[in-house]
């Protein structure tokens, strides 16, 4: 029965606004029977995830008409964060942007699955504007979730949308990350001295992720500024300030790129070789006027590099 009656509303042809999916006698008196009813709504979930256009708004509008979202919203009241859980991502396939306000509730919930998928719920309706819930969550977003939504978001036309500046400034560590990610993936170059000032952050994170962001929304000053932050910088983000400068780097950043090979760490002194490559292969000649270019492992890397050049 579950099976037949999404296949007619799949294969619905609407002659008339609001027009409702035929319905048998014996389906209508099934529907109050919570296993019937557990099995077309996992029916219509499984169907609505793999179709689109007419016939997932024809699936819609039958799970409107059987009015299964009052079921959905009563399981968000759970104790059971899983039933919870489940019944927020129901909603969210079904496109039920009148139950916002219970679903948006669930943002900043102490469980972190109910959290995550709350908060892609509401992107899912609701696009850029659904990221409203960054001005208020206390809790960490996860990169495992940072990356879910940045996936919900692809799927959208960009939008110009507001309140990066805001969450550039929040006090939650992982919103700031991930506004510096929306920064970088629609190349927002008006918020470029707010995101330059973010460089001496406490958080080694945050300032990774700006060296990044720089990345793709640098300007003629850009190079300088991440070589002058360099010096007391943790090797790891060295390590990135090094390949940004690969992409954004000019030749007057060589000289200072040779004096940092006087550090020890070998895969450093590769990177910064790589780069001074990258950005004029002729800077590869200064590098071997230098004493220890004669020397191990920078003997050694220098070899390497000219290789990779031919």
């Amino acid at each position: 029965m579950a099976d037949i009656l999404i296949r007619n509303a799949i294969f619905l042809e609407q002659t008339e606004e609001n027009q409702l999916i035929p319905i048998t006698a014996r389906t209508a008196k099934m529907l109050p029977n919570n296993n019937f009813r557990s099995i077309l709504t996992e029916e219509l979930l499984s169907a609505k995830k793999n179709i689109s256009g007419t016939a997932a708004i024809n699936l819609e509008s039958l799970y409107n008409q059987l009015n299964l979202d009052k079921y959905a919203v009563k399981r968000l009241k759970s104790r059971r964060w899983h039933i919870k859980a489940k019944a927020i991502q129901e909603l969210g396939i079904m496109g039920q942007k009148t139950h916002l306000n219970k679903i948006y509730r669930s943002t900043n919930n102490k469980n972190d699955l109910v959290r995550m998928e709350a908060q892609t719920t509401i992107v899912k309706l609701y696009g850029f504007e659904g990221l409203r819930f960054l001005d208020v969550v206390s809790y960490q977003i996860s990169e495992w979730q940072q990356i879910k939504l940045l996936q919900e978001l692809s799927r959208l036309a960009p939008d110009n949308f507001s309140g990066i500046e805001k969450w550039l400034d929040s006090t939650n560590i992982s919103v700031i990350v991930f506004a510096l990610k929306l920064v970088r993936n629609y190349h927002r170059f008006e918020l470029y001295s707010q995101i330059t000032e973010l460089l001496t952050h406490s958080n080694e994170t945050i300032r990774l992720e700006v060296i990044y962001t720089l990345e793709k929304i640098y300007t003629n000053d850009t190079s300088k500024i991440l070589i002058d932050r360099y010096p007391v910088e943790t090797l790891k983000n060295q390590k990135a300030i090094v390949k940004v400068l690969q992409d954004i780097g000019y030749d007057d950043d060589i000289p200072a790129l040779i004096e940092f090979l006087d550090q020890e760490e070998n895969e450093l002194k590769r990177l910064i070789v790589r780069t001074i490559a990258n950005i004029n292969p002729q800077g590869l000649e200064e590098v071997e006027k230098l004493p220890q270019s004669k020397q191990h492992p920078l003997d050694q890397i220098i070899k390497q590099i000219k290789g990779e050049l031919i």
